[in-house]
């Protein structure tokens, strides 16, 4: 896995020295049903001066799911109790992971942690408030990690714009432990790669890096792509109401159910075809609506490495 974080690095600035149109843009907040093992929310939105806040009330929590519209699409999300607030993910630019903090303190609450895996960038921003994370993630932030390089190449792209503040340390978790914040629990899910996914079961909401019903995913192999194969299986029999990524808006079910179809499609045309060339026309012929076709080609670089 750490050769593929290698690959991803080097495919992922190249791409992004491409023109902005070759990655995934997603503007419209879907709306989620959700599971009858949790309460449906009621949902509004937000304007904000940069993105746009989607706000799920489940009455005792509500989840503000922030969509930065940055060039990254990155979104982020904050938890809201009787007790204060949880943020989960940052962004990598400066005016968004500002936008996301005086957002924070328009709530009136105090943030009492901060789950931080795949985007960690500007933690400082928020203040003091206890930051959590695997102590692979915590590697990753880090000189010789994955999340720092990604951090440097994007500088190399945006300049002064990316912040590039990242947690020297964090309050260590491990996989499978619960932790309770602001009266709300957070269980640790592990993941194919080195960071993690977080499940939120008082509003039947699972986190992870990436999925996207329209949208190519980075598979570097085909155990890679079991692995992603057994979460959506996971995620069906779990009946969460809400998917969450870090670069698309909130889905469901039918979000989880269209991208078994696809993981199962590339799988077998990764088995059936000798080379990636063949291998990139056949799954474009199967998607063709598809975004982000620079994540396809990562997908075949390193299959056919």
């Amino acid at each position: 896995m750490k050769n593929f974080k290698k690959i991803a690095i080097c495919s992922l600035a190249i791409a992004l020295a491409a023109p902005l149109a070759t990655l995934p843009q997603v503007f419209t907040p879907a709306v989620a049903v959700a599971s009858p093992a949790a309460a449906q929310p009621t949902v509004s939105q937000k304007k904000l001066s940069l993105g746009e806040v989607t706000i799920y009330n489940y009455g005792k929590i509500k989840l503000h799911a922030i969509s930065t519209k940055d060039v990254l699409a990155d979104e982020c999300f904050v938890l809201e109790s009787k007790e204060g607030l949880v943020l989960l993910e940052s962004s990598a630019f400066k005016a968004n992971v500002q936008e996301v903090n005086d957002y924070i303190k328009s709530l009136h609450k105090p943030l009492k942690g901060i789950f931080l895996s795949y985007h960690s960038n500007g933690y400082n921003t928020y203040g003091n408030a206890p930051i959590y994370a695997t102590e692979a993630a915590v590697a990753s932030w880090g000189e010789k990690g994955g999340v720092k390089a990604l951090t440097d190449n994007f500088v190399q792209v945006f300049g002064d714009a990316v912040d590039t503040n990242l947690p020297p340390k964090a309050t260590i978790v491990k996989t499978g432990d619960t932790v309770k914040v602001a009266g709300i629990e957070f269980h640790i899910l592990p993941t194919m790669d080195e960071d993690y996914s977080l499940e939120i079961p008082a509003i039947n909401v699972v986190y992870r890096h990436m999925l996207g019903s329209d949208v190519h995913n980075i598979l570097p192999s085909l155990a890679y792509i079991d692995g992603e194969i057994a979460d959506m299986k996971a995620y069906q029999k779990k009946g969460y109401g809400l998917i969450l990524t870090s670069h698309y808006v909130p889905e469901g079910q039918e979000a989880v159910a269209t991208k078994l179809a696809y993981l199962e499609k590339v799988k077998e045309l990764a088995l059936t075809n000798k080379d990636k060339e063949s291998f990139v026309t056949d799954v474009k012929a199967a998607f063709p609506k598809y975004q982000g076709e620079n994540y396809l080609q990562m997908t075949a670089d390193a299959l056919y490495k």
